[in-house]
């Protein structure tokens, strides 16, 4: 069985206990293996694609003649959210070459994904039942049968807007990276949560 443990899933209760040193277990889905291959199937992002991502995003650099705060990798999170905070904006950058924003958002998404990728083994999954619009594309961190998910065209939407930033989300996995429970640990939890 696959277990699901979604990155921004927390209540006031867990976030009280988290100041007092303590950690309540979270999970909102439990997949079986069957269902869970049947709704996500595992792409890699084509060479090509994000080849073209990575040479949008360093060509506004270079355009915009700034200075980006980590010379490599460029799709660190703190350059793409540059891209956003820095010169006349990304969406803007794309547009004069008469792409969408939607187009601006997947590269962003793609460059942030691929980040992730290399730097800690997720993996890029397309969600054939994806619960929002923007959540077609899901990137998960499996360890050892417990999940964690996120949607990086979603979260580049909301950095566009202003809603957020890569920086903060970056944290954000970080954080939940290093106390990931482990499968026993969910299973107990949600035992005795029944038997409640």
């Amino acid at each position: 069985m696959n277990f699901f443990k979604r990155l921004f899933s927390s209540n006031k209760e867990e976030i009280s206990n988290e100041q007092k040193g303590e950690h309540k277990m979270n999970f909102n889905e439990v997949f079986t293996n069957d269902y869970f291959n049947e709704r996500y199937s595992e792409e890699n992002i084509k060479p090509s694609a994000l080849e073209g991502c990575l040479k949008m995003v360093e060509g506004y650099f270079i355009d915009n003649k700034i200075e980006r705060k980590i010379k490599s990798p460029i799709n660190h999170p703190l350059n793409l959210d540059q891209t956003i905070d820095d010169g006349f904006g990304f969406d803007l950058y794309c547009k004069a070459f008469n792409l969408s924003d939607g187009e601006a958002a997947l590269f962003l998404a793609l460059a942030f994904g691929d980040y992730l990728i290399t730097n800690y083994g997720f993996k890029l999954y397309k969600d054939s039942q994806p619960e929002y619009p923007l959540r077609g594309m899901t990137l998960k961190y499996d360890k050892d049968g417990v999940l964690l998910s996120l949607y990086p065209f979603e979260y580049a939407s909301k950095a566009l807007s202003y809603q957020a930033t890569f920086e903060e989300l970056y944290e954000k996995i970080e954080s939940q990276l290093k106390k990931m429970p482990k499968v026993d640990d969910l299973l107990k939890d949600f035992t005795g949560r029944i038997e409640e």
